[in-house]
């Protein structure tokens, strides 16, 4: 019992300094000037944007085809789009949970408002939070309904392509 309680502090402690030190590196890439905030608007070409997103995947959400960046690990999850000086219009952040529940989002260390999106495991959209600001923290925002995959866009998203509550997201193979 001893050594399965120090295996999950272990645990758990590895995964927080492994979240802390990628946000540094985040922090003090800013900080030296190789990424600079952006605001929403501003178009931001691919080799600026896939520095900080470089593994996305192709991902239709309603009639919208966007990149997706792929939250599916515990430490992905965590870190989320913390301390991300922009996200581009083209790109959005996935979080696929590997089980249903209601999967709360907050916006710390946030640079920027978001568009939040639910999804069931079929890829349903359960439902839909706009223009979440990083103002909002340390509140939280979660699902009435259950859900397998949380979305984050940029704020906007949902209304500039007018995706609903009922709209299909699927990966494009």
């Amino acid at each position: 019992m001893v050594l399965l309680l120090l295996c999950l502090i272990g645990g758990v402690s590895w995964i927080y300094f492994a979240v802390q030190h990628e946000q540094q590196e985040v922090r003090d890439a800013v900080a030296r000037g190789e990424f600079e905030r952006k605001p929403v608007d501003v178009v931001v070409t691919p080799e600026e944007w896939r520095i900080i997103y470089p593994d996305t995947v192709p991902l239709q959400i309603g009639s919208s085809t966007v990149e997706a960046s792929v939250a599916d690990s515990l430490p992905e999850r965590i870190k989320g789009l913390s301390e991300t000086p922009f996200l581009p219009q083209n790109v959005v952040k996935l979080f696929a949970f590997g089980a249903y529940g209601s999967h709360a989002i907050w916006m710390k260390d946030m640079n920027y408002a978001i568009d939040i999106i639910w999804a069931d495991k079929e890829g349903e959209i359960v439902y839909l939070k706009e223009n979440v600001s990083p103002d909002s923290y340390p509140a939280s925002f979660s699902s009435p309904e259950p859900a397998w995959f949380v979305i984050e866009a940029n704020a906007g998203f949902v209304a500039r392509n007018a995706v609903k509550v009922g709209d299909k997201m699927f990966l494009i193979n």
